[in-house]
């Protein structure tokens, strides 16, 4: 599951993470991912997620560097997959670094993890990441990043998964790089209602925006959706809404 679960400011009023983080959570619960990918979380909510959510470990850093700044986090089941190998990288002309690349507003991170499943002892790498909103090269660009490490290595002879926000609609350049490698699930379950992944707190949406995404490789996919469902008081939990993906065994 991929979420971009919006960071705490406070010019979100009544839609600010204090007021949504209890209800957040109980969702994540409900929907119960083994794998799951979220945006946009701050230190402290990443705190939040790992001190609420049991029987998850984390991977991932802060995009400005070790515990600074927004992360890409992956959060596993931790007795379904034991974790092989994590590493943070930057989307930019050096990724190894934190950097900014190319016209992007921000500096901007992947989270990846090579998991084995201790049942059946498969390999499963999940990359998990938030393009750029502004930077049109910088999202394109994104995309040779992760692939250039996928083939680097030499991943491609594993399952894979990529997600996340890539703030881009699927005519943009971006999600076509994309599935020239990769398969996007939509295609095979192809959704109208919800159609779109992000809200923009506004209650009235239509949900048509789709910039919200799972990519795979090697993974037969039989259950794809977005979760479009409320919190009690009747705002949304995040600006977004969570997309989720059942797989076959792994």
């Amino acid at each position: 599951m991929t979420y971009n679960i919006r960071l705490d400011t406070e010019k979100d009023g009544i839609n600010q993470w204090i007021h949504r983080k209890k209800g957040l959570v109980s969702l994540i619960k409900k929907l119960n991912p083994d794998i799951l990918g979220i945006q946009e979380g701050l230190p402290h909510q990443i705190l939040y997620l790992s001190e609420n959510l049991e029987g998850y470990s984390l991977i991932g850093n802060g995009r400005d560097g070790g515990n600074n700044g927004e992360y890409c986090a992956i959060y596993y089941k931790n007795k379904k997959f034991k974790l092989e190998k994590d590493e943070t990288f930057w989307l930019s002309e050096t990724p190894e670094v934190p950097s900014i690349g190319w016209d992007a507003a921000l500096n901007r991170v992947v989270t990846v993890g090579v998991f084995t499943n201790v049942n059946s002892s498969k390999k499963l790498v999940v990359y998990n990441s938030h393009f750029d909103h502004l930077g049109e090269t910088a999202r394109e660009k994104s995309v040779d990043v992760i692939m250039n490490h996928i083939k680097v290595n030499d991943y491609f002879k594993n399952a894979i998964v990529v997600m996340g926000d890539f703030n881009s609609v699927p005519t943009e350049k971006t999600i076509k790089l994309l599935k020239e490698n990769l398969e996007d699930s939509f295609k095979d379950f192809h959704l109208e209602k919800p159609y779109g992944t992000f809200n923009g707190f506004d209650l009235k949406s239509k949900l048509r925006r789709r910039i919200d995404y799972i990519f795979t490789k090697n993974i037969n996919i039989y259950e794809y959706k977005h979760i479009d469902e409320k919190l009690t008081n009747g705002n949304w939990p995040s600006d977004h809404i969570p997309v989720f993906t059942t797989i076959k065994s792994l």
